[in-house]
């Protein structure tokens, strides 16, 4: 199944606490399937988003549950390129 790479910049993390909280939430995420979290924000590896917007939501809620903010969200295809 292909997979897609989400950057995200998240506003309140201060903490080495906010960032286990953050990963603990994004834990609650469905499409997640790897997560990257460290002061600077998270780096997710997805499956592929039929609907961003959802994604987005349901990433927003998460995080709002750990006490941070989702500032921007980036989406990328992870893989190689074809030739």
């Amino acid at each position: 199944m292909p997979r897609q790479r989400v950057h995200v910049e998240i506003t309140g993390l201060l903490s080495v606490h906010a960032v286990r909280a953050v990963q603990t939430a994004l834990a609650g995420v469905p499409a997640i399937v790897q997560a990257e979290v460290s002061m600077a924000g998270a780096i997710l590896e997805t499956e592929t988003l039929p609907d961003p917007a959802v994604f987005r939501t349901q990433l927003a809620a998460a995080l709002e549950l750990a006490g941070v903010e989702l500032r921007a969200m980036r989406v990328e295809r992870a893989g190689l390129p074809l030739l």
